[in-house]
């Protein structure tokens, strides 16, 4: 025997003595100590099949707002940007000819008015001396023809009157619903004529989302279902929306049918051009077993997680499915109320040992070897 091995065997017996004579022997003995996890329960939930297709955020209305008589924009009262209510003065035009008209036509109206009153008097008096018959029939018949005649003037001069008054109302533009103004058409000074634009306004209370929805899933899409919509632009925030219709009518290259859908604007935090993905769900509500999605462990192409029974963590692989909230679908050997663990999976092995605590509670720190108390037993002082 070599002089290294004859020194290799007292130092192996030394090792193996040590282990099994000293009071860290125990320790040893019982291998690794329970794994703190947090379980959460597998629940029976009714989910639905959903698709996600892309599209892109449209007013609701928009309106290119014209003037209905022409005239020199005196004034404008709106910019880009501008929100109005409806009803509000968008710009004014020049009225001084119209205003002119119409001071000429109230007085030819008062003077009509004036002689009208005088007419009605004579036919009084007229009436009164030809039943004591101090004038003829013929000199009645004149007085009561005067007073028509009269009255007649005073309806064209009146709907001449309101025919003017219209006009001039006209010169003031106003916003026919409420809006945000998009682009001025014209500037104070410039002419413009009859249907000539003033702004350009769109009503945001409400938008309008149109996406194109492949051939194979339009007809599991109904008018009035409810859909969830996210703009990019607006992240962690989620809106409700509703199918208003399907268009009939498909891109024949790409068999795409267009699905319009709307969302309410609430602080109208959505605008033009911004992009919007649309979950669509898809045929009828189904019943299935769902998990929390911290359970699910994924490697490569596979999907497991672990349910604790009796103190101990069993690995069963899964194939995930839809996801609702914070929970996924999940079809594998599993029931509901089983307990799997949804933090500190990440080290468990098939059946390694597993101390369950409360969720939102920092777990003990776990000891892994222990030095040997000073007053065990074995130990001297």
């Amino acid at each position: 025997m070599s002089p290294l091995k004859a020194l290799q065997k007292p130092a192996l017996y030394f090792i193996v003595s040590l282990l099994l004579f000293s009071p860290l022997a125990p320790l040893f003995a019982q291998g690794r100590p329970p794994a703190n996890v947090v379980v959460s329960p597998v629940v029976m939930e009714m989910i639905q099949d959903e698709i996600l297709q892309i599209g892109s955020v449209e007013s609701w209305r928009a309106s290119r707002v014209a003037t209905e008589v022409s005239g020199r924009v005196d004034t404008l009262r709106v910019r880009r940007g501008a929100k109005v209510k409806k009803g509000d003065l968008l710009a004014k035009l020049s009225a001084s000819t119209l205003l002119l008209k119409l001071k000429e036509f109230e007085a030819k109206q008062n003077a009509a008015l004036a002689r009208l009153q005088k007419a009605r008097d004579t036919l009084k008096r007229s009436e009164g001396l030809m039943k004591e018959g101090l004038i003829s029939e013929r000199a009645y018949r004149d007085a009561k023809l005067t007073v028509e005649e009269l009255e007649q003037t005073l309806t064209v001069n009146e709907a001449e009157r309101l025919q003017i008054r219209d006009e001039l109302n006209k010169k003031h533009v106003r916003a026919p619903f409420d809006g945000i103004v998009t682009q001025t058409l014209t500037e104070e000074g410039e002419w413009v004529n009859e249907g000539g634009g003033i702004v350009q306004l769109v009503d945001l209370s409400k938008v309008r989302i149109l996406v194109e929805m492949p051939g194979k899933y339009i007809r599991e899409v109904r008018v009035g279902a409810p859909v969830s919509v996210k703009i990019d632009a607006i992240p962690g925030e989620t809106f409700a929306g509703v199918v208003h219709a399907l268009i009939p009518a498909a891109d024949r290259a790409a068999r795409l049918f267009p699905v319009e859908v709307h969302v309410e604007n609430k602080g109208l935090l959505l605008n033009e051009g911004m992009l919007a993905r649309v979950v669509f769900g898809l045929g009828p509500s189904r019943s299935a077993l769902m998990v929390h999605k911290d359970a699910l462990i994924r490697r490569g192409s596979t999907a497991f997680l672990f349910v604790v029974k009796e103190g101990k963590a069993f690995q069963k692989q899964v194939v995930p499915g839809r996801g609702k909230a914070d929970l996924i679908e999940v079809r594998g050997e599993l029931k509901a109320g089983d307990a799997v663990v949804i933090r500190g999976n990440e080290r468990l092995r098939e059946g390694s040992a597993v101390n369950v605590v409360p969720d939102g509670v920092s777990p003990p720190p776990q000891k892994t070897s222990a030095a040997p108390d000073q007053d065990a037993p074995g130990h001297g002082h």
